[in-house]
């Protein structure tokens, strides 16, 4: 591989014991080819620009940016109101523009106030970042294009404004609107974004031992208008969620928008996350949540803020909102909550299995950190759970402390299966994130548990392991990923809305 070494003057510098000539990154892009190293020496580096790869590297010969410490992009960018939940498109500004690109890498440095996006994709494939601490901008990373498939953003870390979690409410980041239906476009509109955002892509994405913190939201991949009548599974399909970390999420770690097939939601940590898994509005399914931990110690907002509540699921609202078309699973995670189990809405074909669930006791908390009587679930009459029909409903084999579990599932009938009540805290110490379980609760399950697939197999959930994701010290791995099969999942029958 030809190494290209660049600075951020373009002189020559002492490198690796020699003084060797450089080129400044802009140049040094502009004129890549299959087969380079674009070597980024430290310095601090500016550009006006984007950064447009003008062509392709190929599978043998990937072309390569590569910085080292104290490598930094500060693009100096002010936040830009214009991008607000939206795709930012070719005209907002990005430190790096891969636009019908592929096999390009790009990783071990640091982009800084890059607004809207640090990283920006369209109609590119095979593309690989690592290793990159973004700060600030509306997304880190942004995709779009029907012809993007195959990214891997791995050991990255963003921050995106650690004003969010407690001094910004979550009405000031979110549009409103007024009686007529107009929108109302709010101060901080801008941070309505997320660490990875996209629009109308294929998938085949992989999101795997990423720090995300104090941002709106971390995964949020959407479908454009005139795509949503298109066949289930042509956008947002196999996409991997894995070992990441999420802190400080104002709404969701996790939002797939109106449709999605195949999420592997896998081995995460949330930490002060509002709603862990939207399912609102959704379409498609084949959804694994499996071997996450999820905990707090803070509560989000200022004073007066009524979005404080949360959820570990959340629901479509019913009605013309579109449901999901297959089976999702929930199993082996251990949620330690100050928020509902479910506050409201409807779905169907959850699987909710083996977790534990515990939540905290109020009065050994901060003042208002919870509510002194929070429910399992919302009121009945606003959440609906339903054991019939083609894609059941199915809770079985959880362990749960709260006072109202399980008679809360009463005006659910049949949804329940196989409780398992404590009256006691599950875990060693859910506040301080030690989630063994205590000795009592260490009962593993005596029969394996089937679980669909997206190619049309079964999965077996080996016996053996205790309710929540850890077992004897070793978090649950969950089933191996398999990618989506089109022709069988279009083969089989879809629920009528």
């Amino acid at each position: 591989m030809e190494v290209v070494y660049v600075s951020n003057d373009g002189g020559e510098h002492w490198i690796d014991a020699k003084l060797r000539p450089t080129l400044t990154l802009d140049h040094a892009i502009a004129q890549s080819q299959p087969g380079q190293m674009i070597r980024m020496i430290a310095g601090d580096y500016c550009f006006d620009e984007p950064l447009r790869f003008p062509r392709s590297g190929t599978a043998e010969h990937p072309i390569i940016v590569r910085g080292e410490p104290d490598a930094i992009i500060d693009a100096a960018k002010l936040p830009d109101r214009s991008i607000s939940a939206s795709n930012p498109g070719q005209a907002g500004f990005a430190v790096f523009q891969l636009i019908e690109v592929s096999h390009i890498r790009i990783e071990l440095f640091t982009i800084k106030r890059a607004w809207p996006s640090a990283v920006y994709i369209e109609n590119s494939h095979d593309l690989a970042f690592r290793d990159l601490d973004i700060t600030e901008g509306t997304y880190a990373f942004y995709a779009n294009g029907e012809q993007t498939r195959g990214i891997s953003i791995s050991d990255c870390r963003w921050v995106q404004d650690p004003n969010i979690w407690r001094q910004i409410r979550w009405d000031e980041i979110h549009d409103g609107k007024d009686e007529d239906g107009n929108v109302i476009k709010v101060e901080y509109r801008y941070l309505n974004g997320a660490f990875f955002g996209a629009d109308d892509i294929i998938g085949d994405v992989e999101i795997i031992r990423n720090d995300i913190c104090d941002c709106y939201n971390g995964v949020r991949m959407d479908v454009s208008r005139h795509n949503l009548d298109a066949p289930v599974g042509s956008f947002n399909r196999d996409v991997r969620i894995l070992d990441n970390r999420f802190r400080y999420i104002r709404d969701n770690p996790v939002e797939p928008e109106a449709t999605a097939v195949g999420w592997w939601v896998g081995r995460n940590r949330f930490y002060n996350c509002h709603k862990l898994f939207s399912q609102d509005g959704v379409r498609g399914g084949f959804w694994y949540y499996f071997g996450n931990i999820c905990w707090f110690d803070s509560r989000p907002g200022p004073e007066g803020d009524e979005y404080n509540g949360g959820a570990v699921l959340k629901l479509g609202k019913g009605g013309s909102v579109p449901q999901p078309d297959y089976v999702s699973v929930c199993l082996h995670n251990s949620f330690f909550l100050r928020q509902k189990y479910i506050k409201k809405g409807t779905t169907r074909g959850l699987i909710n299995a083996r977790n534990a669930i515990e939540h905290a006791e109020p009065t050994k908390l901060p003042e208002d950190m919870m509510p002194l009587d929070q429910s399992f679930f919302g009121p009945a009459g606003k959440l609906d759970l339903s054991a019939t029909g083609p894609l059941p409903v199915q809770f079985t084999g959880d362990l749960a402390n709260h006072p109202t579990y399980p008679t809360v599932f009463d005006p659910y009938h049949d949804v329940l299966t196989a409780p398992r009540a404590s009256d006691t805290p599950l875990f060693e110490d859910g506040l301080a994130a030690r989630f063994e379980l205590r000795v009592q609760h260490q009962e593993a399950y005596c029969e394996a548990l089937s679980v669909p697939m997206p190619d049309g197999s079964s999965w077996s959930c080996d016996s053996g392991f205790w309710p929540g994701a850890v077992t004897n010290g070793r978090v649950f791995a969950g089933p191996d990923y398999i990618p989506v099969d089109l022709d069988y999942v279009r083969s089989l029958p879809v629920c009528n809305d």
